[in-house]
């Protein structure tokens, strides 16, 4: 691996092409520019007076812990921004990485989530999130697209939740990257896909968790056949799925000598990824188009349904 770049290299192919076509897409162009134009014109408080009124900055000396896994996480992912560190109120398991603002990056976790989890989980969530800060990925404005006055083309709409799940897979890797321990990650996983916060009512258990997996493969002939309309509209992969992605990559060469190949990495991705890419979306017919077009409309509503 190029320990010049250690983050670039483990970054999920189907992320990177996604990210650099996006990027292009003049729609997408188009809604960068008028952000940046009120960005500018903003006379507000930024980012940082609003962490600062609205949560708590946690200093070296009020979680030391905390700030050498940031340290870690920094030094593994070639990371030298400045960094803050917030801790809010909240009863759910969550974490943030908020768009650098005057070269710093802030990372807010709830309370909840300090609380309920261990040092190698804290580390997963840790580079989770510096994994979007140093792939860029508050460059692509998914929801300002999605939920614009017009709506996107069905063809970018699309390509901007399969992005945003690949962005995830990359993000994950950050985080294993980090962690460097594959039974801690995907407890951490668990936990934030059961709200689950110990093992004295249920026991967390890999091979089990992995099975759903194959119950989804069985639901259907073809990958996500099976699956409801709006899971195939989510920005994020299923948990089961993830840990899925992240147990080949800790098989990879990116973790281990002698692992499988990054090409290899990559098409195995792509088929657990599957399920959730139905591919009759993709068809070429009017009926396909219209349908698509259906089924978009339909998910950006369920979208903001989601956020009220």
């Amino acid at each position: 691996m190029n320990m010049k770049d250690p983050a670039g290299q483990i970054r999920c192919d189907n992320d990177l092409k996604l990210y650099q076509s996006l990027l292009a897409h003049p729609e997408v162009s188009r809604v960068r520019e008028e952000i940046e134009q009120q960005e500018e014109n903003r006379k507000g408080p930024g980012v940082r007076r609003h962490l600062l009124s609205t949560s708590v900055r946690l200093s070296r000396s009020m979680s030391g812990a905390l700030h050498e896994m940031a340290d870690r996480c920094q030094e593994r992912l070639g990371i030298e921004s400045s960094l803050e560190l917030y801790v809010y109120s909240a009863p759910q398991f969550n974490a943030a990485c908020f768009k650098p603002e005057d070269g710093r990056v802030y990372i807010m976790f709830s309370s909840s989530l300090l609380e309920a989890f261990s040092e190698q989980e804290l580390l997963f969530v840790m580079g989770h999130e510096l994994g979007h800060h140093v792939y860029r990925h508050h460059d692509i404005p998914i929801g300002y697209i999605l939920r614009g006055k017009t709506r996107p083309p069905a063809s970018l709409a699309l390509d901007l939740f399969a992005w945003s799940r690949y962005a995830e897979v990359s993000a994950d890797r950050a985080g294993a990257y980090c962690a460097e321990d594959l039974p801690s990650v995907a407890r951490a996983l668990f936990k934030l896909a059961s709200g689950l916060r110990d093992d004295t009512i249920v026991q967390f258990d890999l091979d089990e968790f992995l099975g759903q997996v194959d119950d989804m493969l069985a639901l259907g002939e073809q990958p996500g056949q099976g699956a409801p309309m709006q899971d195939w509209f989510l920005t994020h992969p299923f948990s089961p799925l993830r840990v899925k992605a992240l147990t080949v990559f800790d098989r990879s060469v990116l973790m281990r000598p002698g692992g499988i190949d990054k090409h290899d990495l990559e098409d195995q991705v792509q088929t657990v990824m599957g399920l959730m890419e139905p591919d009759y979306l993709k068809g070429k017919t009017e009926a396909a188009r219209a349908m698509r077009n259906l089924f978009v409309a339909g998910a950006i509503a369920v979208a903001d349904a989601d956020d009220g």
